[in-house]
Formats: structure tokens, C-alpha cells, sequence
């Protein structure tokens, strides 16, 4: 179940004509939502725009601002780190970095914030936004309550996070030396696992597709036992590390359904197993 810090009715302090919004303090307490695949925390400044900070796998940590009824589309967008002013401090030199966003026509994105935003969302800062669009420009700042809770929340959702999504689960290759029947590179091994580790926790795959394949070299009976054996060892290794074998359909094909010509430099492409997951809603990941 999703935890929920709830958030009271909100007041927006305009501080100059249209140009300049503050949340009220009060107001600056963080949803968090959370799930194996997206862990986030959020606030509304009612009327003016919605701030996220996200994580989904295979992502790092991303800000991201919607304005709410804009006027004109964003032209360029930065966020810095704004110390709370109950901190009394008038030097804000210390509260580096600034991070330019790009935007995509009312919202403003910032990719890889590192530690350092949610690091500052703990100790209680704020985050002050600053948006120019033709002709006019926005400052708009979101204050904090409660952050060190709100950050912990996150920072637990993404200990249990997916290790890889859905659009990686879905289908992979693992490919094969000649005459090889079995695979052994770490990065292989890796790959197994987090595969394993993603169909446990999405709970909607309902079958996994093993298929082994060889290279034309040699006859095709040959192929067909040895294009069996890959896949069996791959498909003993998913069993391995936790994968319910019930789940299991392995099939070999020998050297058929070649994906590059065998004559050419890349025929190792064709010496392979490929795995695919099948969902019971078609592939339609709900977050």
C-alpha cells in the first residue's frame, strides 16, 4: 500500500503581482507514493504547478514541474536549492549546485539531481524554482515540512525497487561461443537474476519463452540437440535463482530462424537463447 503523508488544505502566497509564488509553510508536506517499479514524492501549489521527485528503474532520480493553467509554453528552465529562511542564513553560496532543466512545453525536467536534492529535502530546505517563457518569467518556490520522513520513505521504496523494467524484462539474448552449451560471463549471470527478480515482483507474467538457436556449422541434428542444451541451461539457471519452473516453455530450434547470414563476420548472433516474457495484460505495465 502506497504511504501517504496527507496534505492540508493549501494557501499560496503571491509575492509579487504574477511572477513570484510561495508555498505556505504549512503546505510544504511531501506526498509519498510507492511501488516496486516507481517510488515518488510530490506537493501541489494549487493553481499554479505540481512538483515530483521520481525514481523508476533503470532511471536516476529526476525533478520534474507542471505548471498548472500556464499562459505561454516554458522557454528554459533551473532549480537551485534554497535554504529555509527559519535557518537565518543570508549566504546562500553553500547551497550549490543550480540545475538547468529542459522542458517540454508547460513542464520543466531535471535529469540526474544526484544525492544532493534529496540530501537538502531532509535537511529541510526548499526548492526555488525559476522558469522563463517569452516575455514573462516565473519564480516559483516549494517549501519543505517534514522532508527527513519524506525522503526515508523514498529512500526505502528504492532499496525494494525493480532492478530492471519492463521494457528490458521483455526480451533478451544470450549468446553462445561455438560448439559452447553453456554461458558463464558475470554480466549473463547478472542479467538472469534481475530477470528473476522482475517477474517475481510484477506478479502479471504468466509465461516465459526459452528458445535456443546455433549457427549453421555442422549438421542439423547436431544443432538441434546442442540449440536444446543452451536452452536448457538457461532455463536451469532462471529455476536457479528463483524462477517457478511452472513458468517454464522451453523450445530449440537448431539452426533455423538465422538472424544475420551465416557467412557473415557476426555469426555468433545467430549461436543463441533468446527469452521472452509473456503478460497477462499484453505487456501493459500499471504504475
Amino acid at each position: 500500500m502506497p504511504a501517504l503523508f496527507m496534505l492540508p488544505s493549501i494557501t499560496i502566497t503571491n509575492v509579487s503581482a504574477k511572477d513570484r509564488w510561495q508555498q505556505a509553510y504549512e503546505n510544504g508536506i511531501w506526498n509519498i507514493t510507492s511501488n516496486k517499479f516507481r517510488c515518488a514524492l510530490s506537493q501541489n501549489l494549487e493553481g499554479v504547478a505540481e512538483l515530483y521527485v521520481i525514481r523508476t528503474p533503470e532511471y536516476k532520480t529526476r525533478l520534474i514541474l507542471n505548471l498548472q493553467s500556464p499562459e505561454t509554453a516554458i522557454a528554459s528552465a533551473k532549480v537551485k536549492i534554497k535554504p529555509a529562511d527559519w535557518k537565518n542564513i543570508t549566504n546562500n553560496a553553500d547551497y550549490q549546485p543550480v540545475y538547468d532543466g529542459y522542458v517540454d512545453d508547460f513542464s520543466s525536467v531535471y535529469d540526474n539531481i544526484g544525492s544532493e536534492v534529496l540530501d537538502a529535502i531532509a535537511a529541510g530546505d526548499w526548492l526555488d524554482f525559476e522558469l522563463n517563457s517569452e516575455g514573462n518569467s516565473k519564480e516559483i518556490i516549494f517549501t519543505n515540512t517534514h522532508g527527513l520522513s519524506a525522503v526515508t520513505a523514498f529512500r526505502e521504496c528504492l532499496s525494494d525497487m525493480a532492478p530492471i523494467s519492463w521494457e528490458s524484462a521483455r526480451e533478451n539474448d544470450f549468446f553462445f561461443e561455438k560448439g559452447k552449451k553453456n554461458i558463464s560471463s558475470q554480466r549473463d549471470i547478472k542479467k538472469l537474476k534481475n530477470l528473476v527478480r522482475y517477474i517475481q515482483l510484477d506478479g502479471h507474467v504468466s509465461k516465459v519463452l526459452v528458445d535456443g538457436y546455433t549457427d549453421n556449422v555442422g549438421n542439423s541434428i547436431a544443432n538441434r540437440q546442442l540449440s536444446q542444451q543452451r536452452a536448457d541451461d538457461i532455463a536451469s539457471r532462471l529455476v536457479e535463482f528463483g524462477l517457478k519452473s511452472s513458468l517454464l516453455e522451453v523450445r530449440a530450434h537448431g539452426n533455423r530462424y538465422p538472424v544475420v547470414n551465416n557467412d557473415d563476420n557476426e555469426q555468433q548472433l545467430n549461436r543463441r537463447v533468446s527469452v521472452r516474457l509473456i503478460r497477462k495484460d499484453n505487456g501493459v505495465v500499471k504504475q
